[in-house]
């Protein structure tokens, strides 16, 4: 466990981190992000003779990103001379006779520097193992909803990536998790980086705050379908899914009316109900609107190797371990399990649910979009009848782009298909015929869709009502995925 820390002294250590290059802008530079250390990848050589000049950074890099220890006296002498017994006094070093070592990795993620366990504790099978930020982080961090918030909370916060992601736009962020180390850690790296509106409880689940609610609520859950709990950080403790189940049937008592909360899943498809009516059944008067996007979908088999393959690092006993996981999924009937997201918006009235399915995920942050989707169904509720629609000014997103593609035909290029793209946030698309691109060429926020309307009918010389049916339509459309802005 890490030791508190001061706001002096953490002042100090970030400042002196921060400026010495251990920075993620750094590691980019120096190629160490593209991979971690790993006996997986046998790169801890390579690793090595990158940092085997005595310098102060690669003192640093040897220490707390590849987990190596040193020297006593001859990694001080690169080092100011408060600190290495700051770090021991911390816990951040350990003295070994002549050798320090650190117990802990510090992960630079933009501007913050995060407290995990080296890679080497997932080799180890260590079940308290804290996560170094992962892809699954990263997607959480880009799906969360960056508006103002008065309170937010973090569930099974892990490294603490996403509670400080949450500080920066939220009056307080309570960090919650089983693991008691996660914890420690969250605390740990708060103070670090100089934020003192993070509170962090260790409990299970929703106990920790059964009392508050929140205006956002963020959570990458143990989601891991598995037969056993090897790690705290991703083996569902509860049959199948029912972890994510749970988090989602609990979340909505603990929103505030128009709170949000955004979660990472993975669901099981088991034989004779399809995957749509499980994951209906758990957003069912929750008092939540609920967006759900299902990503990727795995065979059991599959699914098998690939989660064996990320947590153990020896092939020795693959064998059985396979066999433990596959008669898992024959037992309970298990067809395939998906990975997607859940967004859900507390709301008072009939809410509603839309599932839908992507295929590619935006690289970067997508949040806005998340919450624009949200303001469109809403302005389409508010304006459901055909005379509300006629009245309203769209126009078209400035992220939208017509792509016209061209097929060879008569010694000559001939016009194949038009496609409205939107180009940043979720990938949205669809294919539009050349009168209808026109028809939107008109829609700038100045003139009504009645007025549109008249127009185009005049223009294409057809039937006042067909057009009339025809463009109302694709107005809904395309305001629903924000294409037009009103």
């Amino acid at each position: 466990m890490l030791q508190p820390l001061t706001a002096i002294d953490a002042t100090r250590l970030r400042d002196f981190l921060l400026g010495a290059g251990y920075t993620e802008a750094e590691l980019r530079k120096q190629q160490y992000f593209s991979e971690l250390p790993s006996s997986r990848l046998r790169n801890f050589p390579r690793l090595l003779d990158r940092t085997s000049d005595r310098t102060c950074l690669n003192t640093l890099l040897r220490w707390f990103w590849l987990g190596v220890p040193q020297d006593a006296t001859d990694s001080a002498n690169l080092l100011p001379g408060w600190f290495v017994p700051l770090a021991l006094s911390l816990g951040l070093l350990r003295q070994d006779g002549s050798q320090l070592a650190a117990p802990v990795m510090l992960f630079p993620v933009k501007d913050f520097l995060l407290a995990c366990d080296h890679t080497s504790r997932i080799d180890a099978c260590d079940p308290e193992l804290v996560l170094w930020p992962n892809p699954t982080s990263k997607l959480l961090s880009q799906f969360t909803v960056r508006r103002k918030s008065r309170a937010t909370l973090d569930l099974g916060t892990g490294n603490g990536i996403q509670a400080l992601m949450a500080a920066v736009h939220s009056e307080k962020v309570i960090a919650t998790d089983l693991n008691p180390r996660a914890v420690n850690f969250t605390q740990f790296t708060a103070v670090l980086n100089g934020l003192d509106n993070i509170e962090c409880l260790a409990g299970d689940g929703f106990a920790p705050v059964a009392q508050r609610k929140f205006d956002l609520i963020v959570s990458n859950p143990p989601f891991f379908i598995s037969p056993g709990g090897r790690y705290l950080f991703c083996d569902n403790p509860m049959d199948l899914d029912q972890l994510c189940r749970r988090f989602v049937r609990e979340a909505s008592g603990h929103l505030n009316e128009g709170g949000y909360f955004q979660l990472l899943c993975e669901w099981a498809e088991v034989r004779g109900q399809p995957w749509q009516e499980r994951v209906t059944e758990w957003l069912k008067d929750t008092g939540c609107d609920a967006w759900v996007l299902k990503g990727h979908t795995q065979d059991p088999a599959e699914y098998a190797q690939h989660r064996i393959a990320e947590t153990v690092a020896s092939p020795e006993g693959d064998a059985q371990m396979y066999a433990e996981y596959l008669a898992y999924y024959r037992e309970r009937e298990v067809q395939a399990i998906h990975d997607g997201v859940i967004a859900m918006r507390r709301r008072s009235g009939q809410n509603w649910t839309l599932i839908e399915e992507i295929t590619d995920i935006p690289k970067d942050a997508f949040g806005e979009c998340v919450a624009q989707a949200f303001t469109a169904r809403d302005f389409l509720r508010e304006h459901a009848s055909d005379e509300q629609l006629l009245a309203v000014k769209p126009r078209l997103s400035s992220d939208c782009r017509l792509e016209q593609f061209f097929q060879p035909g008569d010694g000559q290029w001939q016009p194949a298909s038009l496609t409205l793209r939107l180009v940043k946030g979720l990938p949205f698309f669809v294919g539009l015929q050349a009168p209808v691109a026109g028809f939107l060429s008109g829609c700038t926020g100045t003139r009504p869709v009645s007025e549109l309307i008249a127009d185009f009918a005049h223009r294409v010389d057809a039937p006042a009502e067909r057009v009339h049916v025809e463009c109302l339509g694709i107005v809904r459309k395309l305001i629903e995925r924000g294409f037009l802005l009103c």
